[in-house]
């Protein structure tokens, strides 16, 4: 999967089968035509681009539009993304406006220059997390996060690097917290992770010990982890490579 790719996830439920799609968006993109605000925004997200004063804010509110745009033009089949309108609810988490996104949802991240967005169906909350995290702040966003004794045991012998650990940890709670649409406004010891198996080099899956209704799954390469909560049961007839 490239960085420009956008890419359709089927999803299982049982017998049901609904489409989801990962859209990846880089800040070299943002140079390109197709990537013009005018063309991405609707015009109060627009207007509101227009409002943020410093440049580095603005960049990354188009970046995560652009991601988002791109995978919900999929999922909707809407060529015209600025027809999409994604704003901000009471605890930040997007919504969608259009006339089609009826049992539409959306969820997005984006760590240093790469947005990540995934439109999926509302009927099963899903939360996506880019983390990028670097080892001179591991041990602190470990404390932080006050993790489990099995967490503990978890990061001493997953043979991960700390900061590694640290971002799997981190953005599989922040996944989650995004599709509860609350956030991380709760003891972040709520969040924990549980039952973390390594299903195949580089790649983490479990769930949470709070939450038993909800699965997650993560990618870690490098000092980047892409994480993914969503609904126990749910299964992915098909799994992108960035994701693994």
């Amino acid at each position: 999967m490239t960085a420009s790719d956008v890419e359709r996830l089927t999803l299982r439920h049982g017998v049901t089968e609904r489409p989801a799609y990962l859209a990846v968006v880089t800040g070299a993109m943002l140079q390109t035509p197709a990537y013009a605000p005018d063309l991405v925004l609707s015009e109060r997200e627009l207007a509101h681009h227009q409002e943020l004063r410093f440049v580095q804010k603005r960049e990354a509110f188009l970046l995560g539009r652009c991601a988002a745009k791109q995978a919900l033009a999929a999922l909707l089949n809407e060529a015209v993304w600025s027809t999409i309108d994604v704003h901000s609810g009471v605890f930040g988490q997007p919504l969608v406006r259009h006339a089609r996104a009826l049992g539409v949802d959306v969820t997005l991240s984006h760590s240093n220059d790469t947005a990540v967005a995934l439109a999926y169906p509302a009927e099963w909350p899903m939360g996506i997390d880019l983390e990028t995290v670097e080892e001179v702040v591991a041990a602190t966003v470990l404390a932080e996060m006050e993790p489990s004794a099995e967490e503990q045991t978890w990061v001493s012998s997953s043979g991960l690097s700390q900061a590694a650990a640290c971002a799997v940890l981190w953005g599989a709670r922040e996944a989650l917290g995004k599709a509860l649409k609350t956030g991380l406004n709760s003891p972040l010891r709520l969040f924990a992770l549980s039952g973390l198996v390594q299903a195949e080099p580089g790649v983490w899956t479990g769930g949470y010990a709070n939450f038993p209704r909800f699965a997650w799954r993560a990618t870690q390469s490098g000092a980047r982890t892409l994480s993914l909560a969503f609904p126990a049961g749910v299964e992915f007839a098909s799994w992108p490579a960035l994701c693994g």
